[in-house]
């Protein structure tokens, strides 16, 4: 998720609001990994349930809309990959979303993996705790 989060920072999940607040684009969230079940993931929610996904020349297409994403550097290309090829629309399943990394040259994501499961989230990432000196709000302080 560099650069908005470091490697070694430690975050605080707010697992409540996912209860009755619906996930939103944008947001930062955590979940289980949709293979191995085992691991916890750090990623920004792109694709929301029956919205169509479509990654073209570099960008992410949502409902034949390119999607704005302040949060990339400019030097940031969406490649397809196995789940998400080239030009090709994906519809979203009820109850499912689409997840990237913000660095999404090293991210393995929904791209890979597919969607994910709403079940599998576990919260909204709230704060960075640790290191002391990078302590901030984020999600906007949701």
């Amino acid at each position: 998720m560099y650069p908005y989060l470091h490697d070694r920072e430690q975050i605080i999940a707010e697992k409540l609001s996912i209860k009755f607040d619906p996930v939103k684009r944008g947001e930062v969230i955590i979940f289980w990994h949709p293979k191995t079940k085992s691991d916890l993931l750090v990623k920004r929610v792109i694709g929301l349930p029956g919205e169509i996904i479509k990654i073209q020349n570099g960008f992410v297409f949502i409902n034949g809309k390119k999607l704005e994403e302040p949060y990339l550097s400019e030097a940031v290309v969406t490649r397809a990959t196995d789940f998400l090829t080239e030009g090709q629309e994906h519809k979203i399943a009820e109850d499912y979303y689409i997840v990237m990394g913000d660095n999404r040259s090293e991210s393995t994501d929904s791209r890979y993996w597919g969607p994910i499961q709403k079940e599998t989230i576990i919260g909204r990432a709230l704060l960075v705790f640790y290191p002391f000196e990078n302590i901030r709000l984020l999600n906007g302080g949701k």
